[in-house]
């Protein structure tokens, strides 16, 4: 039976961890810095560069909303390329999987939980837990598909000595059908990335781009 990590192990009160992060990055101008790039999003290698801000998210935690921004300028500015856009931001994402799997491997489970202690205050735990204990591996492209973080996932994955390859191929898989969704929804629905995590003031500045 899979575990989660007791709450206590967690470190630091709730958010502490996240909002460090935040503070740290709103004081680079990280984020307005990133969403100046949407200039660039009719660029043939925007995409790629969003995929790869995608994969380096994994470790920030952060920086969602300016990526929706960016994700959802990349395939305004090129409605045709739409789905080259959802694949490269899929590849991305797995790329910073790839990594995270390779330190786990090196310091064990106990990375994510001394790395990202914030995410074990999220509701998503517990919820992958559950889905993971109940359907097995089988679940994991479902729960890739959903707008949520990955760490849950990865975390479960290896706890149940699920193969790299399989928990790296249904990421690719989940992944590639949320950007898929999310890039219609953009083109045809931008209030509804609500459900994508997109505060209201991002789903603003997308309709403006639509």
């Amino acid at each position: 039976r899979l575990r989660s990590p007791p709450a206590s192990r967690a470190g630091g009160s709730q958010g502490d961890e996240l909002q460090r992060r935040r503070r740290h990055l709103d004081a680079m101008g990280w984020k307005d810095n990133l969403e100046n790039l949407k200039q660039f999003a009719a660029a043939p290698w925007f995409p790629i560069l969003v995929g790869a801000l995608s994969g380096l998210n994994l470790f920030t935690l952060v920086l969602s909303g300016p990526l929706v921004v960016l994700f959802c300028s990349a395939v305004l500015a090129n409605k045709q390329r739409w789905l080259f856009t959802a694949t490269a931001n899929a590849v991305g994402t797995v790329l910073g999987c790839v990594l995270m799997v390779l330190l786990i491997e090196q310091r064990g489970t106990d990375f994510i939980k001394e790395a990202f202690p914030s995410t074990f205050q999220s509701k998503w735990w517990a919820w992958t837990e559950n889905t993971m204990q109940a359907y097995g591996s089988i679940a994991a492209i479902p729960v890739a598909a959903m707008p949520i973080i990955l760490h849950p996932l990865i975390f479960f994955a290896k706890l149940s000595n699920m193969s790299n390859a399989a928990l790296l191929g249904s990421i690719l898989v989940g992944r590639v059908l949320k950007y898929i969704i999310m890039s219609q929804v953009a083109l045809t629905a931008p209030k509804m990335l609500k459900f994508f995590g997109a505060s209201a003031e991002t789903i603003e500045k997308i309709k403006k781009e639509s």
